[in-house]
């Protein structure tokens, strides 16, 4: 309703409340960011130990998990792992997806927005994930979608349609309107057995192939869009009073309070990734066997190092390749592990507000910390310091062994912060591994090193842990 005598009255509520914040709404990514060992069942019990409130109990939210469950038609695959698709076993596509939905579902919210939820599924996997959102819709939920070229039966399951062009609204509105509106402007378009999402698709896209076609078709989509905004102007009010949506109060924009408490999301991580970790045996026998392989590698090459003079030389060698080839390794190594999907979920969490960036480091140590940042320096002090004939207490050499260990996985998390691709992770910690080595004194004396780069130094993790040569022939020959 428009007028120069009307006046407009009223107010704008959600949920009956004019805080726009009182709708709850959930995204769901294009791709499935999940932790492939879990089954169904556990990837939705961690989501809702994360973001329920600290209130719910245990059994209401193994109840809310298995309605959830039900309500998408994973009752057939509960107890499967996820999967990454590319191994035999696991989910197919189509049941990922909706655990991704599933996950964002536990929330309840009022409004569910999805980016292209049918990329990279099969014509009937893709049909079945529409119909489930479709189920959603039904019960109350408002569903909100991007699609592309969608089959013709997944077409007329969308209640409301918005057609762009470059940016611009050529059509929206319901549905089973979209046709007849194009008839009009386009007699007879529409060919039997052709699919009415490819036909729409086909008119407002503009062909750049030729000149010719560029301006026919650029001509076709202006007329397009000129029709439907004379359409929209007297369907729609254009007062910008009526449109202005309220500011929520400055205290209320702040981001929504975390559902878990800081303890709370330290004990859900910390389980999580004991399991992931337990059942990775690629991560875990991978850790264990590279501490046994290079301590068998490296014993064996500097196998009852003489303790003379003579064996010196061999002494330096040898902590040399302790401080850097296991540490190497294993920068490797972690990096691989948090950039595979690890960083990603953790990503998508603390976006959602669900996790802290402490309470994710906390845990995750905590939980490799169980299996891997005490055994496995075990492990490789233990056979290198027997096979190298060190002599002295052992346990400073397990010491500092754990030292450069955590060292290392904090140069990988370091990385990984910085750069999210492996490739670019890793090139940052072979740079600084190379500042760290030069400046050590395994090399140069750090008392021959020119003033202007002596500085890197007091970078390098050596010279603390006491391995940069301050005098001629160092006196670590024996532990």
């Amino acid at each position: 309703m428009r007028g120069s005598n009307l006046t407009i009255t009223g107010s704008t509520r959600y949920n009956g409340s004019p805080d726009l914040l009182t709708i709850t709404s959930a995204y769901v990514t294009q791709t499935d960011v999940l932790l492939p060992s879990l089954t169904v069942r556990e990837t939705l019990l961690y989501a809702a130990s994360l973001r329920l409130p600290s209130s719910t109990t245990s059994q209401r939210r193994r109840q809310l998990v298995e309605e959830t469950i039900l309500e998408l038609g994973l009752k057939e695959c509960a107890d499967t792992r996820i999967g990454d698709g590319f191994k035999k076993g696991g989910c197919s596509g189509g049941e990922r997806r909706r655990v991704s939905i599933g996950v964002q579902m536990l929330r309840n919210p009022s409004i569910l927005f999805l980016d292209e939820p049918t990329t990279g599924l099969d014509a009937t996997s893709a049909f079945h994930l529409v119909k489930t959102l479709k189920h959603l819709a039904n019960t109350g939920r408002t569903v909100i979608t991007t699609i592309h070229q969608p089959r013709s039966d997944i077409f007329f399951l969308f209640d409301g349609l918005t057609l762009l062009s470059r940016g611009n609204v050529a059509y929206t509105g319901p549905t089973s309107d979209c046709l007849s509106w194009f008839d009009r402007l386009l007699p007879g378009g529409l060919r039997p057995h052709v699919n009415p999402a490819d036909y729409l698709v086909d008119i407002v896209a503009v062909d750049t192939r030729t000149k010719e076609a560029e301006d026919e078709s650029q001509a076709r989509v202006n007329r397009l869009l000129v029709a439907w905004s004379k359409k929209s102007e007297g369907r729609f009010s254009t007062d910008k009073t009526a449109l202005e949506v309220p500011r929520a109060p400055d205290e209320r924009t702040k981001r929504m309070k975390q559902s878990a408490s800081f303890l709370r999301q330290v004990q859900v991580l910390t389980s999580r990734t004991l399991l992931t970790t337990v059942r990775d045996p690629f991560g875990l026998v991978g850790s264990w066997s590279e501490a046994v392989i290079m301590g068998l590698v490296c014993g064996l090459i500097f196998y009852k190092i003489p303790h003379n003079l003579a064996g010196i030389h061999s002494t330096q060698s040898a902590f040399y390749l302790l401080a850097t080839g296991h540490s190497y390794l294993f920068i490797l190594f972690e990096i691989y592990r948090l950039t595979r999907v690890d960083i990603q979920l953790f990503d998508r969490e603390r976006g959602e507000n669900l996790v802290t960036g402490t309470a994710w480091v906390v845990s995750r140590r905590i939980a490799h910390g169980i299996l891997e940042d005490f055994i496995v320096p075990l492990l490789f002090c233990f056979i290198f310091s027997h096979l190298a004939g060190f002599q002295g207490n052992i346990s400073i050499f397990l010491a500092v062994v754990v030292l450069i260990h955590y060292i290392a996985v904090s140069s990988a998390l370091f990385c990984v912060t910085l750069l999210r691709e492996f490739a670019w992770a890793a090139l940052v910690a072979n740079l600084l591994a190379t500042v760290q080595t030069y400046g050590s004194g395994f090399f140069a004396q750090a008392t021959t090193i020119p003033a202007y780069v002596r500085w890197m130094k007091y970078i390098s993790y050596f010279v603390g842990l006491g391995f940069s040569n301050r005098d001629p022939y160092v006196h670590l020959c024996t532990i």
